[in-house]
């Protein structure tokens, strides 16, 4: 049983609750990784070419299938970002807050594995190093929607919401290949390691 002092109050955990304790940042990253790969796994459909053959060898079908993309995209896009963003802010909030708990409220019992909650923390917090980079195409794709919801159209008949897309796509495929894989690695590490004891 381990003793945990809050405020100045002092608290008991049996083995089952300090089992949980320890392995709220891996679940929490294990789903934040999973949530990451099917963003990108959904959203990079949009930047593949076309698979079907009876489009793929008219240019006329390819060209109308890159203008069809340009109109669903924006409005597709700030319906997924909009929902999805606090999925991830959530689980970040939760891999953040378990981790700290972790190391600050409970260090007991971590011993050298403590390392490894650190840098999953880290690289946790280096998710949010990213958001400034997305700005911007974020922004693009909510413009284009907000374009398209006055019915107006883009100038020049530019292909603008595809390239903010693929940047998009982009950032996160690094984001989600570096920290995120960097902390649920971390976490898997530490938490099989100070379980295992």
């Amino acid at each position: 049983m381990a003793t945990v002092a809050v405020l100045g109050l002092s608290f008991s955990l049996t083995r089952p609750l300090l089992t949980a304790f320890r392995i709220v940042p891996l679940l929490s990253t294990t789903a934040s990784l999973t949530h990451a790969y099917m963003e990108w796994l959904t959203t990079s459909s949009f930047i593949h070419t076309i698979h079907d053959r009876s489009l793929a060898n008219s240019s006329a079908a390819v060209e109308e299938m890159e203008k069809a993309k340009e109109q669903v995209v924006p409005r597709w896009f700030v319906n997924f970002f909009g929902t999805g963003v606090w999925s991830v802010i959530g689980l970040n909030t939760i891999t953040l807050l378990s981790a700290i708990a972790n190391l600050w409220v409970l260090p007991a019992g971590l011993g050298e594995d403590e390392i490894f909650y650190s840098v999953g923390l880290a690289a946790a917090v280096a998710h949010y190093a990213f958001v400034p980079l997305v700005v911007p195409s974020v922004n693009g794709l909510f413009k284009a929607s907000a374009v398209q919801t006055k019915g107006d159209k883009a100038k020049g008949g530019e292909m603008i919401a595809m390239g903010n897309v693929k940047e998009w796509v982009s950032y996160h495929r690094v984001r989600m290949c570096t920290v995120d894989v960097v902390a649920w690695v971390s976490f898997v590490v530490g938490g099989i390691r100070v379980l295992s004891v």
